[in-house]
């Protein structure tokens, strides 16, 4: 019944007339005169609501007067309530989802490897920027592998860092985002795909009496989507393979 009851009230004129009958039982007459329309049409609309049991119709005297079913308005609360119930629990349902997803990405531990090169601060912060080609492993950690040519890193913030490969193909790998020469370098880390899709490195020296000691902290796993952990991991053991190049390090 619910849903000839829903098709009876879609029309505006009907709903009027429901809403004046919630009001207080009235006359074809009475309802007419609350109206733009004929009493004829009041009428043809009433018996639509009665034949929906929307509403009900009373003789008094020699005159028609017509309330509301209290039966079918029950129904009709039911069916709205039961409706209302299903959107409620699959909206919580998405809430849920939605709380549990973001959970499970905001727990993606970052990737953290600490080492100690021999040299001082600025030694080795130059080690890892302008010459950086000296020691990274661009045959099996680059973009363009057994073809790319070499490494390079732009000095300074808003540089970039990228390789270029034996065609003169350049592929960046993420731009500087922090450049304190000899204590911190920070930078977008995104080689082989879209800026928008970057993660995030810090690396950090610190002086020590065994030379310079270093940090990297590689996090923001998050912009690479469901993807993210699974990248985490590979990136664990890969950055051992990179620092492991490095002259002369030591782990810390």
């Amino acid at each position: 019944m619910s849903g000839e009851q829903f098709e009876a009230l879609a029309a505006p004129t009907r709903r009027r007339i429901y809403q004046l009958l919630l009001d207080r039982p009235r006359s074809v007459g009475e309802l007419a005169e609350q109206l733009p329309v004929s009493r004829p049409a009041v009428s043809q609309h009433l018996k639509v609501l009665v034949d929906a049991r929307l509403a009900r119709v009373t003789t008094v005297g020699n005159r028609h007067v017509y309330s509301v079913d209290a039966e079918g308005m029950a129904a009709l609360r039911a069916a709205v309530d039961e409706m209302w119930d299903t959107a409620m629990g699959r909206f919580a349902g998405f809430v849920e989802r939605e709380m549990e997803d973001a959970m499970e990405m905001v727990q993606i531990e970052p990737v953290v490897k600490t080492i100690t090169v021999q040299g001082e601060p600025g030694v080795v912060f130059e080690l890892f920027t302008s010459r950086i080609d000296e020691w990274w492993p661009k045959q099996t950690h680059s973009v363009g592998g057994s073809d790319a040519d070499r490494v390079a890193v732009e000095p300074g913030q808003g540089g970039r860092i990228y390789e270029v490969t034996r065609d003169g193909v350049e592929h960046d790998w993420g731009e500087i985002t922090a450049w304190q020469p000899a204590a911190r370098l920070a930078l977008t880390w995104h080689p082989g795909m879209a800026a928008s899709q970057s993660t995030h490195l810090e690396i950090t020296f610190r002086a020590t009496a065994e030379g310079t000691e270093v940090t990297l902290v590689h996090d923001g796993w998050e912009a690479r989507g469901p993807s993210g952990p699974a990248l985490r991991d590979e990136y664990d053991t890969g950055w051992d393979v990179v620092l492991g190049q490095i002259p002369g390090p030591t782990a810390a």
